[in-house]
């Protein structure tokens, strides 16, 4: 199981509109294999946003990741766009 971060800044004239798309965002996931959504905001940087979910696969990373680098209308709410919704999968390491 790999552990998928997202992290962006919202352009703050989106927000609500940022809001709505992430409304259904654990159940769009969900259907793409993921599970234990949390999405977050900064408490010192608000409108710093993470998303925090496991994927079972790096392929299912890399599906994700692509899908939410193509998503127009959320990405047009992210301050800078594509290019500042960053991605990261991470696994656990032997103990």
């Amino acid at each position: 199981m790999l552990m998928m971060f997202m992290e962006y800044k919202l352009d703050s004239s989106k927000r609500s509109a940022a809001l709505e798309l992430l409304a259904g965002m654990a159940d769009r996931l969900a259907a793409l294999g993921a599970s234990q959504y949390r999405c977050m905001e900064g408490i010192d940087q608000p409108g710093l946003f993470v998303e925090v979910f496991a994927v079972p696969t790096a392929e299912q990373y890399e599906q994700i990741k692509a899908w939410r680098l193509a998503d127009a209308a959320f990405c047009a709410c992210v301050d800078g766009g594509a290019a500042k919704l960053h991605a990261w999968a991470f696994h656990d390491v032997a103990r």
